[in-house]
């Protein structure tokens, strides 16, 4: 990129970003660029922090991400302040999530924990930040961490004339900060205060959302139709709606994440491989997979089951426990997966993600205690290892035709914890427990108001992990109420948490409708 542009390469409203057009060769370069420049800026200020709080400011250790960072600022603003912001866990460099590595994971999470510990949401870096910021990682580091410390450092930082560098408040505190009046020319005019535009944005975005899963189950159906009659197998529109909720899940994962209540018994393999593709899109973001790669994993996954066509209705429905026979016949459909693939469209036409993930999901990851069994070592891809925890993780969490209630979603990861190595790939499982949170979607939980609630967004602090947004829908009196959402990190004017989860609640006890309040917008 050169340093002759006139505009920055990115903030600025004329960026090259937006004269390059989307999707275009040169417009995957700029992206590609602004995910590496984006990442070692995340990196230097990592490192910066860490070596001043051990070896002060003024340390020589500090001279090589000082230099590194000023020239970054630079080059990604040129005249223009460069901004760093987190929301829900991730890190956006402007408006642009940055994906992490796995590999750049503890180098994120380190950066996202240092601006959360002192209440920060972002920072923002001018031009000649470089004089000052051995001055600032100096201040940062000497604040306690509390609730008062974003503003102790603000202070700070104005007592000692730094303006090159400043700390932003998180985003949902800005919003809560806004007026909760309509705008200047007043309700009357029937203008939306922020609030309700923000819920209607929403509101929107959940309906595109639906629809988006409605359109992916129903071209699964068609997929396996025709795979069953022997057809020719077409997936275009099933490529359609993935690359809908992968528009979707780049904007906000907790609403797709929210797709996958929409469950039900009598159609649990159409729900249970919408719900897969969902939930693999959703670990593949999380690990930094790109948007072409989301797609491909979700279409993988939406058709990992395509051999239980060939599984006989009468083992497939069966309500009670399978015996050795029905496994046997069970454990043929990755294969069965395979060779219709093979069969209805070819050799050479088959997408390699989507043969391994048909074959691979039941394997495990020590390619030893799944199936099909095998007489030569074949390790799961890494695409396959996806899959099977989404695929294990919403079995157990769906009703089944033997099993009409599902089983809690924490009790479902406590079990899956304990298959790290075997089962399950560790790394990939610790980064689904954060993608879905320790209390997951859906889960119903009694608050110590006595108001029971359904947890419709992941906690994404990890300090905070017992404390995600819920919808609160019935008082203490059990009386039903309109739903009503509450963040469980809000605390009073003394600092006190204004609502703590008691207990986990079973559905059993309630048998209430979970996507009725987490798909649906709150009315």
């Amino acid at each position: 990129m050169s340093r002759g542009l006139a505009d920055p390469v990115f903030v600025h409203d004329q960026s090259l970003t937006r004269k390059v057009g989307r999707d275009s060769e040169a417009g995957d370069i700029v992206d590609q660029q602004l995910h590496l420049l984006g990442t070692q800026l995340v990196t230097h200020l990592n490192v910066l922090l860490k070596n001043a709080r051990s070896h002060g400011g003024s340390n020589t250790a500090l001279d090589r991400p000082v230099e590194s960072i000023g020239t970054l600022v630079h080059t990604l603003g040129v005249d223009q302040p460069v901004s760093l912001r987190v929301q829900e866990g991730f890190v956006y460099l402007g408006d642009r999530h940055l994906r992490m590595t796995t590999h750049d994971a503890p180098i994120f999470a380190s950066f996202v924990d240092a601006l959360r510990s002192v209440g920060a949401g972002g920072l923002v870096l001018r031009p000649d930040a470089a004089a000052d910021l051995r001055r600032f990682a100096d201040i940062f580091v000497s604040i306690l961490p509390g609730d008062e410390a974003l503003e102790r450092i603000r202070k700070r930082l104005a007592e000692a004339k730094i303006e090159t560098v400043t700390l932003e408040a998180p985003r949902s505190v800005l919003k809560q900060d806004m007026p909760g009046e309509a705008t200047a020319r007043g309700p009357s005019r029937g203008l939306l205060t922020p609030v309700q535009t923000a819920a209607a944005a929403l509101a929107k975005l959940q309906g595109r959302a639906r629809g988006a899963y409605a359109r992916a189950g129903t071209a699964l159906n068609e997929v396996n139709a025709r795979a069953a009659g022997r057809g020719t197998i077409s997936f275009r529109q099933a490529k359609r709606a993935i690359q809908n909720i992968v528009d979707i899940l780049l904007k906000d994962p907790s609403t797709v994440l929210g797709l996958t209540t929409l469950r039900s018994h009598d159609v649990y393999t159409q729900n249970h491989s919408v719900n897969v593709a969902v939930l693999s899109m959703a670990l593949g973001n999380r690990v930094g997979y790109t948007k072409a790669e989301l797609a491909d994993v979700g279409l993988a996954a939406l058709f990992h089951d395509l051999g239980k066509c060939a599984v006989p209705l009468a083992v497939l429905n069966k309500p009670g426990e399978f015996d050795a026979q029905d496994w046997e016949i069970m454990r043929t459909h990755p294969s069965e997966g395979v060779l219709k693939l093979f069969d209805s469209r070819g050799l050479t036409r088959v997408p390699a993600r989507m043969a391994a993930a048909s074959f691979e999901h039941h394997l495990n990851y020590d390619n030893q205690s799944g199936y099909p069994v095998l007489s030569r070592d074949w390790p799961q891809t890494l695409s396959s290892r996806v899959i099977t925890i989404a695929d294990c993780y919403d079995a157990m969490t769906s009703a089944r035709v033997y099993r009409r209630e599902p089983l809690p979603p924490p009790a479902v990861l406590r079990f899956m914890l304990g298959k790290a190595g075997t089962s399950f790939d560790p790394a990939l499982l610790k980064h689904f427990v954060t993608c879905v949170g320790i209390i997951p979607i859906g889960t119903l939980v009694l608050l110590d108001t006595g108001e029971l609630a359904v947890v419709v967004r992941p906690a994404t602090e990890r300090l905070l992990a017992d404390r995600p947004v819920v919808r609160i829908i019935a008082d203490a009196s059990g009386t039903p109420l309109a739903p009503i959402d509450r963040d469980l990190r809000d605390t009073d004017a003394d600092g006190v948490y204004a609502r703590t989860i008691v207990r986990l609640v079973d559905n059993t006890e309630y048998r209430i409708d979970m996507a009725r309040y987490v798909a649906a917008p709150v009315r």
